[in-house]
């Protein structure tokens, strides 16, 4: 991908951008988690902390975006897809109870899955489209077919994460469809992100910061890649101790 020319002091690496969306994360979840916990048990406060609450979760909407953009880099440069998926799928299994907990307030709380699915079938939807464009040998029938198998596998994809009612659903899966079709330009990647996003008054914010990007992966030794993935199960847990063993 081409990287776009931006002032040495205004570019962010992949690390950085991994950074800004955790932290935005936790600030977004804390909203979520424990103080829209304690609005519903505090009547009398309940103003002042929704106030509260929204003005974190405004700053939390950033978040998601990020996550997109960088799960498209990761799979751009991995070696291995299905290690990649793997991990993805691994991290979605451990983070399930902590989640459940954290927002529902049990360790089983089927209606709703956490984000870490949503970024799985992202990379399964990539999945289908890479294949498409590393066989396709110019037109013809059966290049139709392939791209229309690849393109309906891609959706499927995207209509799989809406049934699992997982985090942004279908919406979220477009995302990183989108943002994987358009990374060959960081402009037409923000514009189109900006678009489909602009239903969260905040998260189009999001892409100023993509648009930063380095295209460099920044200082991340193994330990901290690992730091990463762990960091959302570890933090909804708790959380979830917070909510469940301290407000409630």
């Amino acid at each position: 991908m081409k990287t776009l020319p931006t002032p040495d002091r205004c570019k962010l690496s992949g690390t950085a951008l991994k950074l800004i969306a955790c932290t935005t994360m936790l600030i977004d979840h804390i909203g979520a988690s424990c103080i829209e916990t304690q609005c519903a048990l505090s009547a009398y406060s309940s103003v002042g902390l929704a106030r509260f609450d929204l003005v974190l979760r405004l700053i939390g909407r950033l978040a998601f975006p990020i996550f997109c953009f960088l799960l498209t880099e990761g799979f751009a440069h991995t070696h291995d897809v299905k290690k990649y998926a793997g991990r993805m799928l691994l991290f979605a299994l451990v983070s399930e109870v902590p989640f459940d907990w954290a927002f529902f307030g049990k360790p089983f709380y089927w209606g709703h899955q956490n984000v870490y699915w949503t970024l799985l079938w992202g990379i399964l939807a990539m999945s289908c489209l890479a294949r498409y464009q590393s066989r396709k040998a110019g037109a013809g029938p059966k290049n139709s077919v392939a791209a229309a198998a690849c393109g309906l596998g891609a959706a499927g994809c995207a209509m799989a994460a809406e049934y699992m009612n997982t985090d942004y659903g279908a919406i979220g899966v477009l995302l990183i469809i989108l943002l994987w079709l358009l990374r060959e330009s960081r402009r037409k990647q923000c514009i189109a992100g900006g678009v489909l996003f602009s239903f969260e008054l905040t998260a189009p914010l999001a892409f100023v910061l993509i648009w930063r990007y380095s295209g460099q992966r920044g200082r991340c030794p193994k330990w901290a890649q690992w730091a990463f993935y762990l960091f959302y199960p570890v933090h909804l847990a708790v959380l979830g101790m917070v909510t469940n063993w301290v407000i409630r």
